[in-house]
């Protein structure tokens, strides 16, 4: 009897075990709150943080800042105006309140279009814990291109506008969706080659023959989610960001978004998570007079999970495994979170692309993080340091720094890539690090290496800049008499088999890229943000010199 009472109040603890009030749901990976907990961890102001996998939910959020709160004379003037505005931003999920919160309905509040509270068309909240939020979002951008080598001038400006909304029932269950509308006048070429819109289909295609259609395109994401404070459930068509460093070589915004299923346990100084995701792959058309075009994409699935030791500040480990499939239905070898996937891969006759990794990070220091990661694509141990074509290594390695900000208020970022041939390849083009064609990590390819220097200086707690440099070395694919040598450098051709066994490293042909970016974020008003960003591009690539100036001064709003 006993025991069946004990069972019963640890099921009650786990479903209503949660006195805080919270909004259920995602906080998305690029909110301006996450470099705040990175520079908190960093100075040794929070304990337990660690940025690989983001996004994190809006009840962890709630509880870093909550900690930050406890230590909060330790902050500078600066960090103490960010840390109250998040305050109000994640009020419900810190002290289950909502007093910071404005809503323009149903009574339409008109001076609330310019208060600093967090401003909501509307918005609802109970003592059963459930909870609902409309807000309108939109953004206005005006695109500029310049490339004086050719003597060219390209200018556009994008709008989008739409909805998001978000709620959560008894405190565990939450819901969001997002979905936009945009437009833009101005050059067509520009538009499609910046952004979202690069995989937008019906903007890509122009299938719409009317006039009212043709410039336009949409976008949704959103998620259903079971959050038990150290177990969560989740499926979804959002961006997730993994991987240390500003590039991303894992997952990153490049590709177009994913629809998937996740799972995440916490416990103390273990974490473990998994997602299983689609993707799109191979692209064939064909017609008749009768259906006119049929599109034909081939499915493709990513799997991946891993597991994170955060012992303390002077050691947090990460493993993990992706496996990359296709062909075929979903495969339940790769539904199973906890399976190995490189020895399924062998047992399901070598079919797939898996990979394995190891992430590592140092904070001895105050103010001075290290991080590494070791991504293992394919490995013959007998094979290394003999140039085969088979040693698949990934290496990244990093350095941030705030060790001056309590004086000057600048943040370093140093980044390394070391990306060895036909990484991200395989000899099955299906089974590829790409949907549509396009890398899931950032703009990467393998046979190259890329240098990355960042300073960001908070000038107040509402503008920030930043500059960024970038030089990267590729050795690209060489065309012969119409036929391709292949050096690894085509993250869309793995190795056939007329192509060398050995290969060197940053053999083929030699592209060199030089990036210089300049960002200004300002926000004069809670809930408006002002951006403007310069990019300066200098290289030398296998068909042209490229030299481009591209700036994009954009206003976006969440009412």
């Amino acid at each position: 009897m006993k025991s069946d009472k004990l069972f019963k109040v640890l099921i009650l603890a786990f479903l209503f075990g949660n006195p805080l009030f919270a909004q259920v749901g995602y906080v998305d990976y690029n909110n301006p709150v996450y470099s705040f907990l990175e520079r908190m961890n960093s100075l040794h102001i929070l304990k337990d943080y660690n940025n690989f996998e983001l996004p994190k939910t809006r009840r962890q959020i709630g509880v870093y800042l909550n900690s930050i709160l406890k230590n909060k004379n330790k902050l500078t003037s600066t960090d103490q105006r960010i840390l109250a505005d998040f305050l109000i931003e994640f009020e419900y999920e810190t002290k289950g309140m909502v007093n910071k919160f404005s809503s323009l309905l149903p009574a339409l509040k008109l001076n609330s279009l310019l208060s600093e509270n967090e401003k909501y068309l509307y918005s609802y909240h109970d003592s059963t814990k459930t909870s609902l939020f409309v807000n309108f979002v939109g953004d206005a951008q005006y695109l500029f291109l310049s490339e004086p080598v050719k003597n060219y001038l390209q200018n556009t400006t994008v709008f989008n506008f739409g909805g998001l909304i978000r709620g959560s029932l008894f405190n565990h269950f939450g819901f969001s969706i997002k979905a936009t509308n945009g437009t833009f006048t101005g050059n067509r070429q520009l538009t499609l080659t910046t952004g979202p819109r690069r995989y937008n289909y019906k903007l890509q295609n122009d299938v719409t023959s009317s006039n009212l259609g043709h410039n336009f395109f949409d976008q949704t994401e959103g998620f259903l989610l079971a959050d038990y404070n150290f177990l969560q459930f989740k499926i979804g068509r959002d961006r997730q960001s993994i991987g240390y460093g500003p590039v991303k070589y894992i997952l990153s915004d490049n590709p177009p978004r994913m629809d998937y299923l996740s799972l995440s346990l916490n416990y103390k100084s273990i974490n473990f998570s998994f997602f299983h995701g689609k993707l799109l792959g191979l692209q064939t058309s064909a017609g008749n007079n009768l259906e006119g075009q049929i599109n034909s994409v081939e499915d493709k699935y990513i799997a991946y999970h891993r597991l994170g030791l955060n012992f303390s500040r002077h050691f947090q480990l990460g493993a993990g495994e992706i496996v990359i499939y296709g062909n075929r239905s979903i495969d339940f070898s790769y539904l199973n979170p906890f399976n190995f996937y490189k020895s399924t891969e062998h047992a399901n006759q070598d079919r797939d692309n898996s990979m394995l990794f190891f992430d590592f990070v140092n904070n001895s220091i105050k103010g001075l993080k290290f991080y590494s990661t070791i991504l293992i694509d394919d490995m013959d141990f007998g094979k290394i340091g003999t140039g085969w074509y088979g040693n698949q290594i990934l290496y990244d390695f990093g350095i941030y720094s705030s060790q001056l900000y309590n004086i000057f208020p600048v943040e370093f970022d140093f980044q390394y890539l070391h990306i060895e041939p036909y990484v991200y390849t395989h000899r099955i083009k299906n089974n590829n690090f790409t949907t549509l064609g396009f890398n899931l990590a950032d703009q990467l390819q393998p046979n190259s290496e890329t240098f990355l220097l960042k300073a960001t200086y908070t000038i107040n707690y509402r503008l920030k800049i930043s500059a960024l440099f970038i030089y990267s070395i590729h050795g690209a694919n060489k065309t012969t008499d119409g036929k391709i040598v292949n050096f690894g450098g085509d993250i869309n051709l793995g190795h056939r088999v007329s192509d060398p066994e050995y290969v060197k490293f940053l053999d083929g042909f030699r592209e060199y890229s030089r990036i210089l970016q300049f960002d200004i974020n300002y926000e004069p008003v809670n809930n408006y943000l002002l951006n403007f960003k310069l990019i300066y591009t200098n290289g030398n690539l296998i068909k042209s010199k490229v030299k481009k100036i591209f700036s994009n001064l954009s206003f976006s709003i969440k009412i």
